[in-house]
């Protein structure tokens, strides 16, 4: 009788912490987005002459934006909260980052390196969502987050492709003159 005790206290702890790394990861991941959507918000406001890359950020951070929705639709589901102290840590090192960025020469090429940065940590960050949803039997979280990767993705190659015209538009500028980070 003590071992079945001992197996259902096991098993009842392992669940417990399956479910406690679930929620601390969708938590960060949406202090992530948070910090995203502000980043991006801010990047848009100022790359005038960089059009594709523009339209590129307008699309995503109204996907950032839904998935900040989604991840507080995920927590709120499983009657938790996001850490509000976490939020306002993320952000604050994010505008710190950015307001480094800014007073650079080459803001948009940093901006445009740390930008695929973002997008591939946040692939990595949703497929393991993913892979813990499944592993804490949250099937219905899964489409969710695989919407959400598929959204990182496509960001991802789009932010890749400009890499190449971005630095070459930027020296052109920067050849003739012209303040080349707008």
């Amino acid at each position: 009788m003590t071992t079945t005790a001992t197996a259902d206290k096991t098993g009842t702890a392992t669940n417990e912490t399956v479910q406690s790394i679930y929620i601390t990861a969708l938590r960060n991941t949406h202090a992530l987005e948070k910090q995203a959507a502000q980043m991006i918000q801010r990047q848009i406001e100022r790359y005038e002459h960089y059009p594709e890359l523009s339209q590129a950020l307008r699309l995503h951070k109204s996907e950032t934006d839904q998935q900040v929705t989604r991840l507080s639709d995920l927590l709120h589901g499983h009657g938790e909260d996001r850490s509000l102290l976490k939020d306002v840590v993320t952000q604050t090192v994010g505008n710190v980052a950015a307001l480094v960025h800014s007073v650079t020469s080459d803001e948009v090429l940093k901006n445009l390196y740390t930008d695929y940065s973002v997008e591939t940590y946040e692939i990595a960050a949703y497929t393991s969502l993913i892979a813990l949803a499944e592993e804490a039997g949250h099937s219905r979280d899964i489409e969710p987050l695989r919407l959400s990767l598929r959204e990182e993705e496509r960001m991802a190659e789009a932010v890749f492709k400009q890499i190449v015209p971005v630095t070459k538009g930027y020296v052109a500028r920067e050849v003739q003159g012209q303040k080349a980070d707008r």
